[in-house]
């Protein structure tokens, strides 16, 4: 089913990234930035969904996908979100929800999904964030209703589905990782950035005719 999950990717692609919270990677995220002015009593927080692709719900992504393209495509669809098998220990498994981790329409199926999940959340949220950017399973926002209204928010998003569930970070002393940016808070109220490495980072490579 690989090259037919690739085609779907095509055919899926076209309908995702539409929103103007959508982005496309860390370059596109600075540059949406850059011309952000913020209030003192902004926060800067990111939220991440905890392991995505094993967890986006299969049977409401077909129901939305269902609805944006005829019966026999959606089945197609259906078919390669459905006949996940993988063997361990001598034994087959099926995967029974998620997305398979290497196939070329998971990421697009989980953005794709996670974009319904996005306008759900806003639409019904009592204190809406003053900016929202979405990168997949990555969530930046800006919020200015205080730190109780975002532990609401952050319990707002945890139970639209018992499967997509958000873990979320503050920025401290101004500062706050997304993607593999430092968002940093700037005297005059608008944000810089700095390359973010992880702790862990060494700086240590392999070269490139390294037999490994």
């Amino acid at each position: 089913t690989y090259e037919l999950a690739r085609h779907l990717a095509d055919l899926l692609q076209d309908h995702i990234g539409k929103t103007s919270s959508y982005i496309k990677d860390s370059a596109d995220f600075i540059n949406k930035i850059s011309s952000l002015k913020l209030n003192p009593q902004d926060i800067l927080v990111s939220f991440d969904v905890v392991s995505l692709f094993t967890k986006v719900p299969v049977k409401d992504t077909i129901a939305l996908i269902n609805q944006i393209f005829p019966e026999d495509v959606t089945a197609l669809f259906h078919h390669c979100l459905t006949t996940s098998y993988f063997q361990w220990d001598n034994e087959f498994y099926e995967q029974m929800d998620g997305v398979a981790m290497g196939s070329p329409l998971s990421p697009v199926i989980a953005n794709f999904y996670m974009e319904h999940f996005e306008k759900t959340a806003l639409e019904s949220a009592p204190h809406k964030p003053s900016v929202w950017f979405q990168f997949v399973d990555d969530t930046f926002i800006i919020w200015s209703h205080g730190e109780e209204e975002l532990m609401g928010f952050l319990n707002h998003l945890n139970n639209i589905h018992l499967n997509i569930q958000f873990t979320m970070e503050k920025e401290i002393e101004g500062k706050l990782p997304f993607l593999d940016t430092w968002v940093i808070r700037k005297a005059n109220f608008q944000l810089g950035h700095k390359v973010y490495r992880k702790p862990t980072h060494t700086d240590r490579y392999l070269h490139k005719n390294s037999n490994h």
